[in-house]
């Protein structure tokens, strides 16, 4: 008896693009105000993380990662002007989730995730606000934490619990940073590492360079799956869908605020409110929308 092979699941970027433009034809998309990139050329390399912001018409953001690769001397180039795509189609920018250019990439991540808070904000949607800095991540004594991209302070967290650590890095370069500030931390690029662990936090750059589903099929025992980072701040149904448990972004709630720490090459954390989504309480988007016009 010949077993038929399930339909090959497609990519979660066809798939958020799918769902974005689903919800785009009864919400239509308001216009970019502005791509927000950061000022401090000059650090670059210098820090963690740095992130690009859409800004929409009617007050909605959406950031996005842009430390992979060159991606931030590109964008800087690129769109270094003062108000750069300023009335540009937020949903056609969007639809290069799908590119191969990482600054399109990294610019319709953004796009994807302001059109999502645009849609929040008009129908009255405030995401859970997190207990914590990651994403309400609860951590015990039996836990093997596995990280996908690193996060200091779960380090510091598991070593109080007594629980194990297993870190995935994207390139042997990062292995050798990381392993240098913490040495008694495994630090690899072999994702198998991830096989025997329960907990796994990652970061929403996986939506950018394509990694998501294959970090979820080297989890097989990951009861808890988060995808946290200021880039996760889109419609969490295919995430969900696909073995993500928790997505915990970063949702900016002072406006000025932050385009003058943009402007200005300063913090921005204290115009932001990090929340947590967990797909046991998440209504859907249906559900959400359910009798909003």
């Amino acid at each position: 008896m010949s077993h038929v092979q399930p339909p090959a699941r497609q990519p979660v970027a066809t798939a958020i693009l799918e769902q974005l433009q689903t919800i785009a034809n009864r919400f239509p998309s308001p216009a970019v105000r502005c791509l927000h990139v950061p000022r401090r050329v000059e650090a670059a390399g210098e820090h963690d993380a740095e992130f690009c912001a859409i800004e929409l018409e009617d007050g909605a953001f959406g950031l996005s990662y842009i430390l992979l690769g060159d991606t931030l001397e590109n964008i800087l180039r690129t769109h270094g002007g003062k108000t750069p795509l300023a009335g540009a189609d937020a949903m056609g920018l969007a639809c290069q989730l799908t590119s191969s250019d990482p600054v399109k990439r990294a610019v319709a991540l953004a796009a994807a995730n302001a059109l999502t808070d645009s849609v929040w904000r008009r129908c009255g949607y405030e995401p859970p606000s997190a207990g914590n800095s990651l994403g309400d991540i609860v951590l015990g004594p039996d836990d093997h934490l596995g990280m996908i991209g690193f996060f200091p302070p779960l380090v510091r967290r598991i070593d109080a619990v007594g629980g194990r650590l297993s870190v995935v890095e994207m390139s042997e370069e990062i292995v050798h940073l990381q392993q240098e500030r913490f040495p008694n931390v495994t630090i690899t690029t072999d994702r198998d590492v991830l096989r025997d662990c329960n907990v796994v936090v990652g970061t929403s750059t996986m939506l950018l360079n394509d990694t998501l589903d294959e970090m979820l099929g080297a989890a097989p025992k990951a009861g808890r799956f988060a995808l946290i980072g200021p880039s996760a701040g889109l419609w969490p149904d295919e995430l969900f869908e696909r073995g993500v448990t928790l997505m915990g972004g970063t949702r900016i709630v002072d406006a000025n605020g932050f385009r003058n720490a943009m402007a200005n090459g300063e913090s921005w954390s204290h115009a932001t409110r990090k929340f947590a989504v967990a797909r046991e309480s998440w209504p859907g988007w249906r559900g959400l929308l359910a009798g909003t016009h």
